[in-house]
């Protein structure tokens, strides 16, 4: 009786034991590969596990059942009717061994999956009891399905390919679920002897025996079913080095992301979409090659998700001599002028414009910055779109000194733009790409204009949790800023309509053009990752180019009912064309009643400005005399429009060989002080000194500072004065030079009609 009792003493205790084992990590330490997928499933790259390995985790009910079958006929028939352990197994396997027969695996499923998650050897005595514990332990806490998918995605099958998943994958760039028969009967059998049955290296007998000797048994479970000849049937390895590398910049942005995923991880991105993008980079690059450009990036957006659709950090990211791996969709550069459209969306939003406001392209010092244009030149008038399509930098920096606060510097902050320093650090070189910001904030900025002034933050995964859509313009200031954007290419071989900006980096840097067309929004790049500038980084015709053939390309694989246009639809916004003077944009049409000198324009009731320029005034003119009258004389004076351009702007007009004649003279009466009427017009604008500049004057030596002051049209002199100190007249195009004491004087401008304006100077002594 003490041998039977101390046997169920040992059982008990046995049982007690497997009763009270921890839950053990049914997947140990093993660590899972991340694939990466496009919008459609398709493959983008498949990252190595932790420890080396490919090793992709799929679910049971993704395995094949004809694999699930296989396995179970070819390593463990009876899996679901043994505990984890079956004795006859090990027998059979101990018996075959001792007598010096070939090795036969007595290890069923639970007690391989034990032997891969545990990571222990099973080579002696001691490791197979370990083995066999463990399996029972498993069989203990997890169910047989359970077991079975563990074992599916840590069984070897050939050099570092672990899992059924990763196998289906890397040996035949498919799916678990997409294996066919022949490639099921080729895969079941290696994770027995994976190095001697490697799918790809196996040459042998031995691959080819386990595949014939598991459609053998296949045929017998399946009588009925046309198995024969499965073992011949050729099949189609692959290698890991013929996995796919799309998207590299992409992908490597989000394995630098926190908090990755593991697993599959789906992009925004469309394979179709980004092969294209990198194909049209390449050609660029080498069609341009010849005068020095050697780099470009695009990234394509989905404006109306703010799904990044194609991504191209650089035009080959495995070549090193342009630093290919580096992103330049995530690098921070100088976006030269392709920001403006966003000052005019304001501008707009604020009424201080419509698109044929006129604005004045001439010089002019801002708290002394005398900002140029990049052709050096000044075009004069200029109506707001043309010069936001010229990029002219005056009219740009005197309509963003008008915005309220918190102006650009704001707007771009709420729009996920970055900033290193506060407003007060750029001033107005914001408006000229004076701070830096990147490829990706750029195009969720454009996306703002067709969204009808929502911003949404751009998004490379689909099931990135971004944040909500924030309104950043009235919808109406949105579509009109949109609709001054609208151009023809520079070809202007368009079928759709396209709405783009260049921008070109101070030092000739960077070279930008950014659009919208269809449902895209395509920013490109061209430049050198290392600051070099050269000549021909223009936005015009470097960047603009590239944009064209990308935008071309996209426009011919565009499927039939693809949004076309969208500027084109204006419903529901509070937005109406109007006619205006061409000539300066005033909306009162008596000033131009002939259509031929009107254009017409986008004007939003209630915001538009309806003020007009003062260029286009209705004069009294005598008929004898030809002088201005004052007042209506019947039968001798006459009415008529005349155009009262400023003296800088008559200046221009004179460069380019435009003759404006000058205002007849008042006549003398009404020249008297006492006429009961005021004379119209703009007062002096002074040009020289310069606000916010300190001059300096030598002891003894008093500094000589040119007064100049650019006049209305109808004044004939301007008089200046220091203080209440008289100084002296000069023309409204001549210079007054006055010798300026230290101090501080408040100087100022009357023309002979009584308008006046002031200036502060600030004059220092200098030894």
């Amino acid at each position: 009786m003490g041998l039977p009792l101390l046997l169920c003493c040992a059982a008990l205790a046995f049982a007690l034991a497997l009763y009270a084992a921890p839950r053990p990590d049914i997947y140990g330490r093993a660590g899972f590969s991340r694939s990466f997928l496009d919008r459609q499933g398709r493959v983008l790259r498949i990252t190595l596990a932790p420890d080396g390995a490919y090793r992709i985790f799929t679910p049971l009910t993704a395995m094949p059942p004809e694999l699930i079958e296989a396995t179970l006929l070819y390593e463990d028939r009876f899996f679901f009717r043994h505990p984890g352990v079956n004795p006859l197994s090990l027998l059979r396997s101990a018996v075959s061994m001792a007598l010096g027969g070939r090795r036969m695996g007595g290890s069923t499923i639970s007690m391989q999956v034990a032997r891969l998650s545990g990571k222990f050897s099973t080579a002696s005595i001691p490791g197979k009891l370990r083995q066999i514990w463990h399996a029972l332990v498993l069989e203990r806490h997890y169910d047989k399905d359970e077991i079975l998918e563990a074992y599916l995605n840590l069984a070897p099958y050939g050099a570092n390919v672990e899992g059924a998943g990763a196998a289906a994958r890397v040996w035949f760039h498919k799916e678990a679920g997409e294996l066919s028969l022949p490639e099921i009967l080729a895969l079941a059998p290696v994770p027995q002897h994976p190095a001697a049955r490697n799918p790809l290296t196996s040459r042998g007998r031995a691959l080819s025996q386990a595949r014939a000797r598991l459609d053998k048994i296949w045929r017998q479970a399946h009588p009925r079913a046309a198995g024969q000849g499965l073992p011949d049937v050729p099949l189609r390895v692959h290698g890991p080095s013929e996995l796919p590398f799309a998207a590299p910049h992409a992908v490597d942005s989000l394995l630098a992301a926190p908090d990755l995923p593991q697993g599959d991880i789906v992009t925004t991105l469309d394979l179709g979409l980004q092969r294209l993008l990198e194909r049209q980079l390449r050609r660029a690059v080498e069609a341009g090659r010849l005068w020095g450009m050697d780099n470009a990036a695009a990234l394509l957006l989905d404006w109306s998700s703010g799904e990044i659709l194609a991504l191209a950090g650089s035009a080959d990211y495995f070549n090193a001599a342009i630093q290919g791996q580096v992103d330049g969709t995530a690098a921070r550069r100088s976006p030269g002028s392709t920001l403006k459209p966003f000052i005019y969306a304001l501008a707009l939003q604020e009424g201080l414009i419509h698109p044929e406001s006129l604005l004045s392209d001439t010089p002019r010092v801002f708290k002394g910055y005398e900002p140029e244009n990049a052709d050096g030149g000044f075009r004069g008038p200029v109506s707001a779109r043309m010069a936001l399509l010229g990029s002219r930098n005056i009219p740009a920096i005197s309509l963003a000194g008008q915005l309220p606060a918190p102006g650009l510097y704001g707007f771009l902050r709420k729009a996920g733009v970055r900033f290193e320093h506060g407003p007060e650090h750029y001033g107005l070189s914001l408006v000229l790409g004076g701070a830096e910001v990147s490829m990706r904030e750029l195009a969720g900025l454009y996306a703002v204009l067709p969204n009808r002034g929502v911003w949404r933050a751009p998004v490379l995964r689909r099931d990135e949790a971004a944040p909500e859509p924030l309104p950043l313009l009235r919808a109406e200031a949105a579509f009109v800023a949109l609709q001054m954007l609208r151009a023809p290419s520079p070809q202007g071989f368009d079928r759709t309509p396209v709405y783009w900006k260049t921008g070109t980096s101070n030092g000739l840097r960077d070279a930008w053009t950014a659009g919208i067309f269809g449902p895209y929004v395509l920013v490109v790049w061209v430049g050198r990752f290392d600051g070099a500038s050269n000549p021909g980084f223009n936005g015009l015709h470097a960047a603009a180019p590239v944009f064209f053939s990308i935008q071309r390309a996209l426009e011919a694989q565009s499927p039939p009912g693809a949004p076309a246009d969208p500027g084109a639809n204006a419903d529901g916004l509070k937005v109406r064309r109007i006619a205006v003077c061409a000539a300066t944009g005033d909306t009162d049409l008596s000033l131009c009643p002939e259509p031929s000198r009107q254009t017409g324009t986008w004007f939003i009731p209630g915001v538009s400005p309806i003020r007009d320029s003062g260029i286009l005034r209705r004069i009294l003119v005598d008929e004898v005399t030809g002088f201005r009258q004052c007042r209506a004389v019947p039968g001798h004076t006459r009415e008529v429009v005349w155009e009262f351009w400023p003296a800088d702007l008559r200046r221009l007009f004179t460069q380019a060989g435009v003759r404006k004649p000058a205002a007849p003279p008042l006549a003398p009466e009404c020249r008297d002080t006492d006429a009961p009427w005021q004379v119209p017009g703009r007062a002096p604008l002074i040009s020289s000194p310069k606000s916010g500049l300190i001059y300096t004057a030598s002891l003894g030596k008093p500094q000589k500072i040119p007064l100049l002051a650019d006049a209305d049209a109808d004044a004939d002199c301007v008089y200046w004065f220091a203080g209440a100190r008289y100084l002296g007249r000069s023309a409204p195009d001549e210079p007054l030079f006055w010798q300026a004491a230290p101090g501080v004087t408040r100087l100022t401008a009357v023309d002979d009609l009584g308008r006046s304006s002031s200036v502060r100077v600030v004059t220092e002594s200098v030894p």
